[in-house]
């Protein structure tokens, strides 16, 4: 197939491009076309041609809660960047690009003594992608500070949604796929810098010491509310089982790990085993967190 983007402003194409590279699992085969976008009519223009061309698209952010297949993605992966990855403060709201990772949120915010957000701290990824997650921690979530987000919807048109509108639920929302964050308003709190940074530095230093090192995509079942996902595997005796490469971490039972040569395939039988195994004892089926891309 030709490359139907040749001569595009605005956007960088890397073919047949090895996702493993921007996935912090370190697994998964190639994208037919990896495009950096930097514009939001570069971006429209993308998925104009992707949809006349009838290839699917899919927007990777820092690739932390991604699971890619071994075959890879044969159509477009999309990275926001450019205007994408831009903060600006109007008053209690940080106005931020869909592509702008959640720390540098956090710690722009927190220099100017805004706080409020600290319970994302040490979260990895980008704020639209944890946005249409609901990522969160501490028992809080985005739900809980998003004012308003503009997004591409499937017509590639803008559309503006509130708190409300985006059906917030448990790491999860109403958002379809294919629905693109392009911006998002943030509410914070003015407080005390001194105070704010401590609380961002106690609290990546509580992920640091809870969840084990390596690549791994994080917690990869939800939370079956009120139990532990950990918990309950750490209970079945799994921690260490292991499929290939991938193996449940020692030190967090809810994080697969790849020791360095996991493909896809063996993460998704340890999965599968692990879900078996505390279905048999426990009476509870594990739904994934991590999302995977085929």
């Amino acid at each position: 197939m030709k490359d139907p983007f040749k001569g595009m402003m605005g956007i960088k194409i890397l073919k047949d491009e090895p996702l493993s590279k921007h996935t912090s699992f370190h697994i998964g085969g190639d994208a037919k076309f990896f495009i950096r976008v930097c514009s939001i009519k570069a971006l429209k223009k993308v998925l104009q041609i992707a949809m006349k061309n009838k290839m699917r698209y899919f927007v990777i952010g820092s690739g932390t809660n991604l699971l890619v297949s071994d075959k890879g993605f044969p159509d477009v992966v999309i990275k926001l960047n450019g205007i994408f990855t831009k903060i600006k403060r109007e008053r209690d709201l940080f106005c931020c690009g869909g592509g702008v990772l959640i720390d540098r949120l956090l710690m722009k915010a927190g220099r100017l003594a805004y706080g409020g957000a600290e319970f994302l701290a040490g979260i990895p990824g980008t704020v639209g992608g944890g946005i249409k997650g609901n990522a969160g921690a501490f028992g809080r979530s985005f739900a809980e500070i998003v004012d308003k987000i503009t997004i591409i919807n499937h017509r590639i048109m803008e559309q503006d949604l509130y708190n409300n509108d985006i059906g917030f639920a448990y790491r999860s929302s109403k958002l379809k796929n294919g629905t693109i964050i392009i911006s998002a308003k943030i509410r914070f709190t003015r407080g005390r810098q001194k105070d704010i940074m401590a609380i961002i530095k106690r609290n990546l230093k509580y992920r640091r010491q809870r969840q084990p090192a390596g690549y791994s995509a994080g917690s990869f079942f939800k939370n079956p509310l009120p139990y532990s996902a950990g918990k309950l595997i750490e209970e079945c005796g799994l921690k260490g089982l292991r499929v290939g490469d991938a193996e449940v971490s020692m030190k967090h039972a809810n994080f697969i790990i790849n020791r360095g040569k996991a493909r896809t395939s063996d993460v998704i039988k340890l999965a599968k085993r692990i879900q078996k195994i505390v279905r048999n004892k426990k009476g509870i089926l594990l739904k994934q967190e991590v999302k995977t891309l085929s």
